[in-house]
């Protein structure tokens, strides 16, 4: 009876020590699908204002943030047993060092294409990664990883609508962008679906109505060029997405 105790007691150990294993990772895969957007939406503002010394800095701060997420990836994974996972950081590191050097390089399309071609292959990989650690999630980490998914996305049609609007391969930028703003009305579907409190609901009501009037200017980027009113815009989303994102953490 005591051997079976044992082996019950180190499986549930082992399982717990596993999950939460799991648990780290995903959170690094979804702050690396955030950051990927990130840095490339800020270099398409960068390619307009090359002598924009916050931006610069920026870029330098979340490419250090990036890296940070892979290294504790890196950290956290087992050799043995995610194979797969350690053959994405690989294409990882070969990734980060040339993204390293783009804030110091000649501001040009070349560029522009470097990183926009390097934010799917990050965000490509963390997909990847994370789906190599998923476990039967509870209702409150499933909404946790919606609201993550609308941060990310948020960021990504504003890379699109950006690479749009300066001209780069536009037809097929503009097409990206439709999707993520697609996925981003799914999403929002599904978040309009849980029964937030009073004081939430009216935050998602606020996030509703923004979203609403601004995709309207998204698909209109051949016709009304405001990418800074855009962006501010959809940090203020961002703010109220993570303020929500604070209840379901909560929750846990």
């Amino acid at each position: 009876m005591k051997n079976i105790l044992y082996i019950i007691l180190i499986t549930a150990q082992t399982l717990y020590a596993s999950t939460r294993g799991d648990v780290k990772i995903l959170e690094a895969t979804e702050n690396i699908q955030y950051l990927s957007q990130k840095i490339a939406t800020d270099y398409l503002f960068f390619y307009k204002s090359p002598n924009n010394v916050i931006l610069k800095n920026q870029l330098y701060k979340n490419i250090e943030n990036l890296q940070f997420y892979i290294k504790e990836i890196e950290e956290i994974a087992d050799t043995k047993k995610d194979a797969n996972t350690q053959k994405i950081l690989d294409y990882f590191r070969y990734r980060i060092e040339q993204i390293k050097k783009i804030p110091d390089k000649k501001v040009d399309l070349v560029n522009v294409k470097l990183i926009l071609k390097s934010s799917e292959v990050l965000l490509e990989g963390a997909k990847f990664i994370a789906n190599e650690h998923r476990y039967k999630f509870s209702k409150e980490e499933k909404m946790l990883m919606l609201n993550k998914e609308i941060l990310y996305l948020l960021k990504r049609v504003n890379k699109y609508y950006m690479a749009s609007y300066i001209g780069l391969n536009s037809h097929t930028n503009y097409e990206k962008m439709q999707e993520a703003i697609i996925d981003t009305d799914n999403r929002l579907e599904m978040m309009n679906r849980y029964n937030y409190p009073n004081k939430l609901n009216s935050k998602l009501n606020k996030i509703n109505q923004i979203w609403d009037r601004d995709k309207k200017f998204f698909y209109q980027v051949d016709k009304f060029a405001i990418p800074y009113l855009l962006s501010d815009s959809t940090d203020y989303i961002e703010d109220l997405v993570t303020q929500i994102e604070q209840y379901h953490k909560r929750n846990l």
